[in-house]
């Protein structure tokens, strides 16, 4: 049972105290058994080494994250679920809901959520991303223990700072002004560069998956964010990555009818007439237009419940890719404007659209 993995693994670890929360072994071992935090398919507790592993000496603070007891059933039927109730709405006569691709949408997610039962997957996970953001001094991202880490367990460097929640929740002395906007604009860099510039993205961002800290190990001790958490991710492939950068980067740059056009060709199943297709278009062209006043990044949610709505009435089938990239940024860009409501984003966006198109070899030009 879970206990059980739990004991095993922390046969080589050490509880930070027991104050009536573990129960100490024959040897003198402290195993917690209260977790520091929980969810859907693991839960954490914080532990020391009692031996040196590595580069790691004894003593230093690990996190546990120890799988949920048959979790794999309760999965598997939960897509199971998922997967009829998509079907059954997709088959609605004249809804068009096929078109919002849900189906495939929670195909693709069973595909991205499978994988995570397996906490050795995370742990290369979290190796990807620090090798990605490698250098950065503004973000970072736990170490793994892949020598102690197991299909059930996942041991890693444990983070110690602040929950990034407090910063969204409240302005005040502790978590100025300064702070909160330094904060959504590393938060913004970095999901940005995730999905143009690496097209690997953490499909878990929400500030409980955010710690902050300062890095002492650079002057001034700037601000940094850890990204924990790391089992869901979304990998596109560089054929879907290309399509994804050329349909952002023209919603991004104001190209509404490009865009469009762009949706349509990747599409891997269009029953759109081409009256449909050029209405299509030029309903993604007006969008574009009446927002002038905003971008794409800024104002995500209004621009996917648009392009959904036109994608319905026009029989044009989205990708799921799209839908959950655009979901992405969204997620992120409600957590930054919470944080920094003022911030432009397009000055973070277009740098990064731009460097995607160089790296696949694109051209685009800009609507300003």
């Amino acid at each position: 049972g879970n206990r059980e993995r739990q004991k095993r693994l922390l046969a080589s670890s050490e509880a930070n105290g027991n104050n009536g929360n573990g129960n100490n072994g024959n040897d003198g071992t402290s195993v917690p058994t209260i977790p520091i935090g929980s969810g859907c398919v693991a839960q954490v507790y914080k532990a020391r080494l009692r031996s040196s592993h590595g580069l790691h000496p004894a003593g230093t603070s690990v996190a546990v994250k120890v799988q949920h007891p048959r979790i794999l059933e309760k999965v598997c039927l939960d897509f199971y679920i998922m997967n009829k109730m998509a079907s059954l709405l997709e088959r609605i006569p004249y809804l068009n809901l096929d078109y919002l691709s849900m189906k495939d949408s929670v195909d693709q997610f069973r595909d991205i959520m499978l994988p995570q039962l397996d906490l050795r997957v995370e742990a290369h996970n979290l190796q990807r991303f620090r090798r990605d953001f490698e250098g950065e001094t503004r973000i970072a991202f736990p170490e793994p223990l892949v020598g102690l880490t197991s299909r059930e367990v996942l041991v890693e460097r444990f983070v110690e700072g602040e929950p990034m929640l407090n910063y969204v929740k409240r302005e005040d002395e502790h978590h100025s002004k300064k702070d909160r906007e330094e904060l959504a604009m590393i938060g913004l860099k970095t999901v940005m560069e995730m999905i143009f510039l690496h097209d690997f993205v953490h499909a878990d961002l929400h500030p409980g998956n955010m710690i902050v800290d300062r890095n002492k190990s650079v002057r001034g001790q700037p601000l940094r964010v850890h990204m924990i958490d790391c089992g869901l991710t979304v990998e596109l492939g560089q054929l879907d990555h290309m399509n994804l950068v050329r349909v952002l980067g023209s919603l991004i740059k104001r190209d509404g009818h490009a865009a469009g056009k762009l949706m349509v060709d990747t599409a891997k199943k269009c029953q759109a007439t081409e009256l449909d297709v050029e209405m299509f278009c030029r309903g993604i062209e007006k969008i574009c237009i009446d927002d002038e006043e905003n971008n794409f990044l800024e104002s995500v949610g209004d621009y996917i419940t648009d392009i959904c709505y036109l994608a319905c009435k026009h029989k044009v089938k989205l990708e799921a890719a799209f839908i959950n990239a655009a979901l992405a940024c969204e997620i992120m860009e409600g957590l930054a404007s919470s944080l920094y409501p003022d911030m432009k984003v397009q000055s973070v966006a277009l740098p990064m659209v731009l460097k995607a198109e160089m790296m696949h070899g694109l051209k685009g030009k800009f609507k300003w």
